[in-house]
């Protein structure tokens, strides 16, 4: 039995009124999606199916812990995730996902939600993840400050002849300096 088999529901199935189901995410879960973004972790997540007049409105609520690379260092890092999704499915002639509503064909009615669950979590994961300070891989942040770039506008004065640096990088020093970046 496939792992992301236990993530099917059948619409045939949901009487009037909500369903609940509970879905424990581990390791094996992310493994076998194969997504890119998350890594592992463990997240609960409660799906409330309800129908309604021949559609069903999915409310699927996701907490947890995931693993991501870390965007500075690219080592594994745990962020939180805390979310509330809403997926509305119908049943129809084929097949169709425009983002908005699932169509599933009514010769077919059972709906993996695996990969929505997926999609959920990573949608969940900040945009910005970075360890704290002073957690990043220490031999990753060597090599980047190796290969560290001058700004193109600083480059350009220094060999027009020693002439002074923009006020404009020096004010955005001073900001990468206050805050640690490196």
């Amino acid at each position: 039995m496939d792992v992301l088999d236990n993530y099917k529901v059948n619409l045939n199935d949901l009487q009037a009124g909500v369903a609940e189901y509970r879905f424990e995410l581990d390791d094996a879960f992310f493994e076998t999606v194969k997504g890119t973004l998350v890594n592992g972790g463990h997240v609960s997540v409660t799906l409330h199916a309800e129908r309604e007049r021949g559609a069903y409105a999915f409310t699927f609520h996701i907490k947890g812990v995931v693993r991501v690379p870390c965007d500075r260092c690219l080592d594994d890092m745990e962020v939180a995730v805390d979310s509330e999704n809403v997926l509305d499915v119908k049943l129809g002639e084929e097949y169709v996902d425009d983002g908005d509503v699932i169509v599933l064909p009514k010769d077919s009615p059972v709906f993996n939600v695996a990969w929505n669950i997926y999609e959920f979590v990573a949608l969940a994961v900040p945009v910005v993840h970075v360890h704290d300070e002073g957690q990043c891989n220490v031999e990753m942040a060597k090599t980047l400050a190796e290969h560290m770039v001058d700004s193109p506008m600083e480059k350009e004065e220094s060999e027009s002849g020693g002439q002074e640096i923009d006020p404009r990088w020096s004010e955005l020093k001073k900001i990468i300096v206050d805050n640690n970046i490196k």
